[in-house]
């Protein structure tokens, strides 16, 4: 691969790409695993592009692997490079944005969408990316021009903008109202030898609702909760979710088959509608009180924040609550009529 010019940035990205393409078995390397390099390996301009449009290497991987699920063979891995495809050749052919240099990693982006047929392209659209905007923020990357042209540009595509948050998360200036949860002000979800688990807070807004869910030691953890399982890498699978005893399951349940819950993380910035819902984490802290008493052991409060999209569909809404490790296991009952309620009346007095 030494007859092409390339730029470092390039020139890692492509190491990347062509060491995926072999661990995976694949039997070429295309441009869904250039583009795979790019993002794994993006540092500086092309790192706010990539993050711009919510890329990130496990997103990718994904997608890739989805793609590529029926050409592969991981059984059959070969020690040398597998060789590149035809598109993936042109892009390294290419002439740079810039004459004279060699091909950057702004170039190689803009170069495997240039064929809105190629694998980079196919990945990209699974992903909900526009390509036309990601094309032209490339194109301007890869030319170099000067940084006012490329801000305006990125302010106008942005899509984590208040004009532009996707109708599945929260709004970023449309207002919470409190949903009342009796005297205390909280709701017990379970109790166990060891911990004690709360619902702290209800807020409706006017496309779904948050939920604020805290856990509070009674004794020494053998494990710290985790509120959303741990992704792993699977060679010819991609990645998966594991469970284990250490992660809290929360279910949003409303009498019939549906179930929102949070055992399969999906992001909030999605082309597609959530069926039939999401659940996203929206925040975690961790609150420890050291005890002077070594007898005693510290106190520690895990909390953590949700949203809920959409508004509950039927008049009953369940919260079911386990964490295994602390045999800590409740349901409570969430007012379905008054989130719905408060969230109409938040929208009347918009």
């Amino acid at each position: 691969m030494s007859a092409f010019v390339l730029e470092p940035d390039a020139r890692l990205a492509l190491d990347v790409a062509l060491g995926m393409a072999g661990t995976s078995g694949d039997e070429h390397c295309g441009t869904e695993h250039v583009l795979f390099g790019i993002v794994a390996t993006a540092v500086d301009g092309v790192a706010e592009l990539t993050e711009l449009f919510a890329l990130d290497h496990l997103r990718v991987e994904r997608g890739v692997k989805t793609l590529r699920a029926h050409h592969c063979h991981p059984d059959q891995i070969d020690d040398d490079d597998p060789p590149l495809s035809t598109r993936a050749e042109l892009v390294l052919h290419a002439q740079p944005a810039v004459p004279g240099a060699g091909l950057t990693a702004f170039d190689l982006l803009a170069g495997v969408m240039h064929d809105p047929r190629s694998g980079a392209a196919t990945v990209l659209r699974s992903l909900g990316v526009q390509l036309a905007a990601i094309r032209r923020l490339a194109r301007l990357g890869a030319a170099q021009l000067d940084r006012d042209e490329v801000e305006s540009l990125i302010a106008a595509l942005d899509r984590r903008t208040t004009d532009h948050l996707p109708w599945w998360g929260p709004e970023g200036q449309g207002g919470l109202t409190s949903v009342p949860l009796g005297r205390s002000g909280r709701r017990l979800l379970a109790r166990s030898d060891t911990a004690v688990a709360t619902l702290d807070a209800v807020n409706a807004g006017a496309n779904g609702f948050g939920l604020t869910i805290t856990i509070t030691s009674c004794d020494d953890w053998v494990l710290p909760p985790r509120w959303e399982p741990p992704e792993a890498l699977v060679p010819g699978r991609g990645a998966v979710f594991r469970a284990s005893p250490d992660v809290v399951a929360i279910d949003l349940r409303d009498g019939t088959d549906v179930v929102i819950s949070n055992r399969e993380p999906r992001p909030r910035w999605r082309a597609d509608e959530p069926d039939p819902g999401l659940l996203v984490k929206l925040g975690a802290r961790t609150v420890i009180d050291e005890r002077n008493d070594r007898r005693t052991p510290a106190r520690r409060a895990e909390t953590s924040e949700w949203w809920v999209w959409p508004l509950p569909q039927a008049d009953r809404v369940e919260l079911w609550f386990d964490w295994p490790a602390e045999a800590l296991q409740g349901v409570v009952a969430l007012d379905a009529a008054e989130i719905t309620s408060r969230a109409a009346l938040l929208r009347s007095t918009r």
